[in-house]
């Protein structure tokens, strides 16, 4: 076997072939942990709602009505190295967002992989659309770094293999579900200094967050670009982004990911920044940032009182939720450096 230099299996920590995905010397997956959220996994007891029978098919469909199984209002996955949630909100009646993660363990410390995608409610069944293309980027792109890829590569094989998934869940002509994607690579890169490569498709969102009293590098900021109307008036300096949240067509998206969409993954920006803790990546859908988007403003409320990782990412959720929970809400955190609890620091 030859091994991929600087790739070893968190268990035994013998060397991993390129493209293997588990360890020939004791058979663990190299992928360290993984997680696919809203958990569609059918519960033994659940019945359907809507006639009360008790049998699901492999994607969640009631044999006997055919009425999809409603999955719970909030989801959550602790990861160690990442915190997920994603919930319902208060308004929108199913959970139309997913987020996915991964980690891969290496010489300097663990990759992580992580990706938001929110499902367009005005195309049908757009939590397919959002499910596919979260778990389509995190896979293609943890399979790039197995190999040995850079991250900027991983991050784009990660948007080639989203863009795909979900044109893939469309069944004919006219039928577009449709999402918007952010996906981020996070791993050390020595002297205490980390690598983040983002990109994203929408207006879903990632940002750097930095307590009030720290000296991380950058300090708070927001890391993408939205593809959305209200961007494109910024852009072209006709509104300051206030001004242009206002707009009834704010949230139009002029890119995303579906059947009917004309864009491609090479035409997306991919870019990175190092940071230096203490600090979190924060990667989230519309539903947070809508009652938050200022970097700073976040950052208070992901570092300030939260005593490990897991409450960060709870308060952001409880945040959007008491401001209105007008949409579905996903977190996706990855602290750097936080003095936190159980696999809260990097």
């Amino acid at each position: 076997m030859n091994a991929a230099v600087g790739l070893h299996c968190p268990g035994c920590r013998a060397g991993i072939g390129a493209a293997d995905r588990f360890c020939e010397e004791c058979g663990r997956e190299l992928a360290i942990t993984r997680a696919v959220l809203p958990d569609v996994a059918i519960d033994p007891d659940a019945v359907c709602a809507d006639c009360g029978a008790a049998d699901f098919d492999i994607d969640g469909y009631c044999s006997a009505c055919g009425g999809l199984r409603v999955p719970p209002d909030r989801s959550e996955a602790d990861l160690g190295a990442v915190q997920l949630i994603t919930d319902r909100g208060l308004v929108h009646a199913r959970n139309e967002d997913a987020v996915a993660a991964a980690l891969l363990d290496d010489a300097s410390g663990p990759i992580t992989v992580v990706a938001v995608c929110d499902g367009v409610s005005t195309s049908e069944d757009p939590q397919l659309a959002a499910r596919a293309g979260a778990r389509g980027g995190v896979d293609a792109a943890l399979s790039a770094l197995a190999a040995d890829r850079t991250t900027t590569d991983a991050v784009r094989a990660g948007l080639e293999a989203a863009f795909q998934a979900v044109r893939d869940v469309s069944t004919g002509p006219g039928h577009s579900p449709s999402c918007t994607y952010v996906a981020a690579v996070l791993r050390a890169c020595g002297d205490g200094e980390f690598e983040i490569t983002v990109a994203n498709v929408g207006d879903s969102r990632a940002y750097w967050l930095c307590p009030d009293d720290a000296h991380g590098m950058p300090p708070s900021q927001r890391l993408t670009v939205d593809d959305s109307w209200a961007q494109a008036l910024v852009d072209a300096g006709v509104m300051d982004e206030t001004a242009a949240m206002q707009d009834p067509r704010a949230h139009a998206l002029v890119r995303w990911l579906g059947a009917d969409s004309e864009h491609k993954a090479a035409d997306t920006r991919v870019s990175s920044v190092r940071v230096r803790g203490p600090g979190v990546l924060l990667l989230c859908s519309d539903g947070l940032w809508n009652y938050l988007s200022d970097a700073a403003g976040l950052a208070a409320v992901a570092t300030a009182t939260a005593t490990h990782a897991t409450e960060a990412a709870r308060a952001l959720v409880e945040y959007a939720l008491a401001a209105g929970g007008g949409d579905n809400i996903t977190v996706a955190l990855v602290p750097v450096g936080m003095s936190w609890g159980r696999g809260g620091e990097q």
